[in-house]
């Protein structure tokens, strides 16, 4: 197997010996190192001046990107957009689901691929070969999202290879992250909603809004929104009855990022006032949400989320917590995890239930409108890292460093001195999201 790396540096006198290696999400993300996507890290280490003062490392994880050999599966991609036109007939779009993913592992299995070995465990072993084949003292490693588990698994294991670790919307272990999701889901609403209604101006132009976007998902579930599209995978027409499940999938897709996050009492006002410009826009949105990604690997996101997740859930439990929310009930009536059945099956690392401890240096960076990632998830990662600093962002969603400029700089002055809590009047100038106006 063939890991693409990519050293980026940037020139300076003051260059630290010490490199930044970057771990992206997912499951399943590459770090964008393609032709088309690489011009990204420009970008982003222009406006990032905490990037420039150490080389920073880029790799696609195994199974994604421009690995090789490349493992992954179409048969599932192809349902992202195909899902839609099933509505909210969940058992025939688990029927269909389950199919894709027999014949992606039977394929694989035939190609002579082995599945279970696009897992965290052997990724973290991978770091450590890169690590070993850099010849560098130690490195700073930098995790987002699923990339800090990965960082987490690499921190007990490879110890030795680690500097100091910035941990980005933690997803720490011991997290029933499927049981989780009901109370996330509706913290993640509820968060936007009361915010709302504490704002004397999106009070005004939003009066009740909970109330008015449930009334909206069950007038959708009812009578769903029909909408006519281009298929962006086929080509071919795509129409099919855009339900309350889907209107609330898109509407967490927006509460990722501030600048979303701050339209999503919008959104909801130009549904409800059914506004055709606005209204296509959105669902634009959510095609491109829904789309496939070329360097995603499906393939290895279905591993670690059978395996690393799912077996470590109560799925009765799930439907249970959907019901207890009137808002995502829709949510009870699918099977949270309806591709394992079908999928390769591997012994539980029963080492997933357990906290990492350690004592590197470590920076836990939280968004308090975080939808996946709530504090709460950074606390519980800090409680076994005895040298970490715990630090959240007021009204920013996930992916702290990629939505506020102050994270960039107390992480600059973390990586300078990591065992000092980095402090900076950045911190205090933080404010609330400021919701956007009802459109015209």
């Amino acid at each position: 197997m063939t890991l693409p790396v990519v050293v980026i540096s940037t020139p300076g006198e003051h260059r630290r010996d010490d490199p930044v290696v970057y771990i992206s999400g997912g499951p399943g993300d590459g770090d964008w190192l393609d032709a088309d996507r690489i011009g990204y890290w420009w970008s982003y280490l222009a406006e990032n001046p905490w990037l420039r003062h150490r080389d920073l490392i880029l790799f696609d994880q195994r199974g994604v990107g421009l690995t090789e050999p490349r493992v992954d599966c179409p048969e599932l991609a192809a349902l992202n957009i195909r899902s839609l036109l099933f509505g909210n007939d969940y058992r025939r779009l688990e029927a269909v689901e389950r199919d894709a993913a027999a014949s992606c592992l039977a394929r694989l299995k035939q190609e002579g691929h082995d599945a279970a070995a696009y897992n965290t465990l052997a990724s973290a072993a991978d770091l450590h070969d890169i690590f070993s084949a850099l010849a560098i003292p130690r490195w700073n490693v930098y995790g987002v999202s699923y990339g800090t588990r990965l960082a987490l698994t690499y921190m007990r294991d490879f110890p030795a290879d680690i500097r100091s670790a910035i941990l980005d919307s933690v997803y720490p272990f011991r997290v029933k992250f499927l049981e989780d999701d009901a109370w996330r889901t509706d913290r993640a609403f509820r968060k936007i909603i009361d915010g709302c209604a504490a704002d004397e101006r999106c009070r005004s132009w939003y009066p009740d809004l909970g109330g008015r976007l449930l009334k909206l998902v069950r007038s959708f579930d009812v009578e769903p929104l029909p909408v006519k599209r281009v298929d962006p995978t086929s080509g071919k027409p795509l129409h099919f009855g855009f339900t309350g499940e889907m209107l609330l999938n898109h509407l967490f897709f927006n509460m990722y990022n501030r600048a979303d996050i701050e339209r999503v009492p919008q959104i909801i006002d130009i549904f409800e006032r059914r506004l055709p410009r606005y209204l296509d826009h959105e669902i634009d949105n959510f095609l491109a949400n829904l789309n496939d990604r070329p360097d995603w690997g499906d393939a290895m996101a279905t591993t670690i989320n059978c395996a690393e997740d799912v077996v470590f859930n109560d799925l009765r439990r799930v439907k249970s917590n959907y019901r207890a929310y009137p808002l995502l009930q829709d949510f009870a009536e699918q099977n949270p995890a309806p591709l394992c059945p079908s999928w390769v099956q591997s012994i539980p690392d029963e080492r997933l239930t357990q906290p990492v401890e350690s004592d590197l240096p470590t920076l836990i960076l939280s968004g308090d409108y975080d939808p996946v990632t709530p504090p709460s998830y950074a606390k519980l990662a800090a409680a076994t890292l005895r040298n970490s600093f715990v630090i959240n962002f007021f009204g920013i969603g996930h992916d702290v460093l990629g939505n506020d400029l102050c994270a960039g700089v107390i992480a600059d002055m973390f990586l300078d001195k990591p065992t000092t809590r980095p402090v900076d009047n950045c911190l205090n100038e933080q404010s609330l999201p400021d919701y956007e106006p009802p459109v015209n």
